[in-house]
């Protein structure tokens, strides 16, 4: 279902577009009997209610022509009420059990498992697989019935930890099973991997894998990994969710392992929106610099990002920067952002909403600056201060701790200095981490496996500020 809009205009006051401002479609009116038109007047159909809301803010409702580029804040909101009661769910496991993965880590993981085969409902199914240096299925989309539950905790619990780590082998194995049937019901498909090593068995390359989980995120399903202990490769942990459109966690203490995992199916439970996609359409002569937080690919002259799913009442906050062209007209057509989405509670409809994107353009520094909307200014800040956490993160992952320390405290001032221009909790948080991030340098210095937790917090810390 498409739902179109007429054109809409930044305008001084720092506009805000809502869905809810746009035109409604109009009723054809009924032909009479014979072929004659009617003349009586037909109420318009309402419109259908749409489980996502999508508002576009500008950082300036008026640019100074000379600007290049522009912020924009697209917010998408989860609406109305999560379902009374949720979609069938199809569920991949896929569990680490090379050899590092002995001791309590493996036994955690297994009790977390156990746990939360023990919340799922008959009507979902579970795939259930292992890997060590090599890949066992050991259940196929099992329903999750009196019988299959106990035949999951039996599998769980047999799992010994022993062998290297074909990560790829396991995942592909796990989003294959789970496409062939993707698409044909509307049942959650969803993927849980747990690693805590590199991949060093079967395909190992970062975009190769990372394209399996674009694949299936075009055919629903999604992919959410959790990193355990220091060891793992977290860059390839958070592509994988990334491109899978899921989330990545890092879990230092296994013990966390359990309420992690809670979360992961209170927000399955609460989804309104699935397959959640941006694209973007530009103008000529605009360009599209970043989308803070997401790849983004381009193919049909489109600029494209997966976002995964919604939840009711869940907001994501996604900043898109734009160039714009060196001379401007007054009003600068921007080009068009789609937001795709299969809707819950319309029995799974794949929709998409379009909203025209525009600029207007100033002489005025004045006028400009008073346009300034301060909330995605704020949004701007905190995502810009979550590149420089994570790359602060990298320079110490490098034994580079001057350069980090340096980095960090420049990214203290920049964030202090608009927290005084304008106060926002979120910056002064932000602030916060940053400090936390300089006073535990010292520590990382001490150790390999000391630089290794700190740089997976604080990649990890970066990696959620950049997603909210």
């Amino acid at each position: 279902m498409m739902h179109r809009t007429r054109p809409v205009l930044i305008l001084a006051s720092a506009l805000l577009w809502t869905l809810a401002s746009l035109a409604s479609a109009q009723a054809a009116p009924p032909t009479a009997a014979g072929g004659a038109s009617a003349q009586i007047a037909q109420p318009a159909p309402p419109a259908p209610q749409s489980s996502v809301q999508v508002d576009v803010l500008p950082q300036f409702g008026q640019l100074h022509r000379d600007a290049r580029s522009l912020n924009m804040l697209i917010r998408l909101s989860g609406s109305g009420e999560a379902p009374t009661t949720r979609a069938p769910l199809d569920l991949a496991i896929i569990i680490d059990r090379s050899g590092s993965m002995g001791g309590d880590k493996l036994r955690d993981v297994k009790a977390a498992a156990l746990k939360l085969i023990d919340t799922l409902q008959p009507r979902d199914r579970v795939t259930l697989i292992s890997y060590s240096s090599d890949v066992t299925r050991h259940t196929s989309r099992m329903r999750v019935s009196k019988q299959g539950r106990a035949k999951l905790r039996q599998h769980v619990l047999s799992l010994q930890a022993a062998g290297g780590t074909a990560l790829g082998p396991g995942l592909i194995t796990g989003l294959k099973q789970l496409q062939q049937q993707a698409g044909r019901s509307l049942r959650m498909s969803h993927v849980l991997l747990f690693s805590d090593g590199l991949a060093n068995e079967g395909e190992q390359r970062s975009d190769v894998l990372g394209g399996y989980a674009a694949q299936a995120f075009t055919k629903g399903v999604s992919v959410s990994t959790l990193g355990v202990g220091i060891d793992y490769n977290e860059d390839l942990m958070t592509k994988l969710a990334d491109q899978g459109g899921g989330r990545y966690h890092f879990i230092k203490d296994s013990a966390a392992i359990a309420s992690i995992l809670d979360d992961e199916m209170r927000g399955l439970v609460a989804t309104v929106a699935r397959s959640v996609e941006l694209t973007l359409r530009t103008e000529r002569g605009v360009e599209v610099a970043k989308l803070f937080g997401y790849p983004t690919e381009r193919a049909g002259g489109e600029v494209r990002a997966r976002v995964g799913s919604l939840g009711a009442g869940q907001r994501r906050d996604i900043v898109l920067r734009l160039e714009l062209p060196a001379k401007s007209p007054e009003r600068l057509p921007l080009g068009t952002l789609a937001v795709h989405f299969n809707d819950v509670n319309a029995s799974g409809q794949r929709r998409r909403i379009d909203i025209p994107l525009a600029a207007v353009m100033t002489a005025s520094e004045e006028l400009a600056q008073s346009s300034e909307q301060h909330e995605v200014t704020v949004r701007v800040a905190e995502v810009e201060g979550a590149e420089k956490l994570e790359l602060a993160a990298r320079a110490a992952d490098s034994g580079k701790f001057d350069d980090a320390e340096e980095s960090l405290d420049a990214a203290i001032a920049e964030l202090a200095a608009e927290d005084a221009r304008a106060p926002s909790p979120v910056l002064k948080e932000q602030i916060r981490d940053m400090r936390e991030a300089k006073q535990e340098i010292g520590a990382a210095r001490q150790s390999r496996s000391a630089r290794k937790a700190y740089t997976k917090k604080f990649k990890a810390k970066a990696y959620g500020k950049r997603k909210k």
